[in-house]
Formats: structure tokens, C-alpha cells, sequence
């Protein structure tokens, strides 16, 4: 048998189709340099949020690629649609800049008070959905937000895979939207 890094992307999908989990970590290993090379030069900074997404719909849309195309292809049409997205919406993103329980009088500009107090209204509404997620989707939201550990390690930590790690975050941060789309903190047809 084949080592699964000598294999090519067609036997790695179907690798991975058929439930082998060392197959996507492959795939995105392979394709991995080409993509953020992609991404870095479209949306500078926010290149790696981009690169974890491209990955997290892969993954999660793997069951419905056609093996007639490119699998490269493919992979760079998401993360094209992403860029198109990031673009569009960039200033509706949400960004937690502290956790809400270091939020003191002097870190908050009290230049303006509307701001901070829609601030501390996303942290509160931020916090309380994170308390209602199970354990391990809390925790990668919150390693990745507050402590910006790369999904890489965060996986590792949490001894999956690093799709389900990628799984986990884009599960959180859709219920984190909805949270602030129904509290009014954010217009939800701007975020998705």
C-alpha cells in the first residue's frame, strides 16, 4: 500500500470519502503554500481567517467536489469566493479585541461612550453564547479569538483532527452571529 503523502488528490478524496483522517491533512498540506501565497496577496493580513475558512468549506464540502476538475481549482474557486466576500463585508466583520472580563474603565476610549457601550454589549452577548456551546467548541473559540492560537495547534491540543477543529470554530461563529444578529449588535445580511 501506498504512503497516503505519495497518493494523488483523487486517491486522497477518496481516501478521506471513505473515512480515512489522515487524508485531508494531506491534501492541505499539498496545496497549502499555493493558497495563503493566493490569499496574502488579495487580502494581506486577513490572509490566514481566509485560509482556515477555504479549509474549513472544503472540508465540509469535499462529499460534493466533481473529480472531473482540478481539485487546485476548486480549492482556489472557494478561497476566491471568499476573498470576494472578505471584500464586500469587510466592515461588518466582528473582531473581539478583549475578553470581556479584562474590559476595565481605562482600556475603553471614553471618547466615545456609544461605542463602548456597544462594545461591552457584544462582549456580554459574546460571552453568554460561548457559555451555552459545548466544551470543546468554547474552547477553540476561545483559543483561537482571545489567545490567537493557529487552528494547527488548537487541534492538536484537543487530539483531533484539524478539520474538526475548523468545524468546531465555523459552528461558534455562526452562533455567535446569530446571538448578535437577534440582540441587534450586528445587521446579519452583512456578515453572511
Amino acid at each position: 500500500m501506498r504512503s497516503v503523502s505519495m497518493m494523488s488528490d483523487a486517491s486522497l478524496i477518496q481516501a478521506h470519502r471513505s473515512g480515512d483522517q489522515s487524508a485531508f491533512p494531506v491534501l492541505m498540506s499539498r496545496h497549502q503554500d499555493s493558497v495563503m501565497g493566493f490569499l496574502v496577496n488579495r487580502v494581506g493580513t486577513d490572509a490566514e481567517d481566509l485560509f482556515q475558512e477555504t479549509w474549513t468549506r472544503v472540508g465540509t464540502r469535499l462529499h460534493t467536489y466533481n473529480e472531473t476538475g482540478s481539485f487546485r481549482a476548486w480549492v482556489f474557486q472557494i478561497a476566491r469566493r471568499l476573498i470576494i466576500d472578505h471584500h464586500r463585508h469587510n466592515s461588518a466583520r466582528i473582531r473581539l479585541v478583549m475578553p470581556p472580563e479584562t474590559m476595565t474603565p481605562s482600556s475603553v476610549d471614553t471618547r466615545q461612550p456609544d461605542q463602548q457601550l456597544e462594545a461591552a454589549e457584544i462582549a456580554r452577548a459574546f460571552e453568554a453564547t460561548v457559555a451555552q456551546m459545548s466544551f470543546e467548541m468554547a474552547e477553540v473559540v476561545r483559543l483561537r479569538l482571545i489567545d490567537g492560537m493557529p487552528f494547527q495547534e488548537i487541534a492538536k491540543r484537543q487530539g483531533v483532527p484539524l478539520n474538526t477543529a475548523l468545524g468546531r470554530m465555523h459552528r461558534g461563529l455562526k452562533k455567535i452571529r446569530t446571538t448578535l444578529a437577534d440582540r441587534q449588535l450586528i445587521d446579519m445580511e452583512k456578515t453572511t
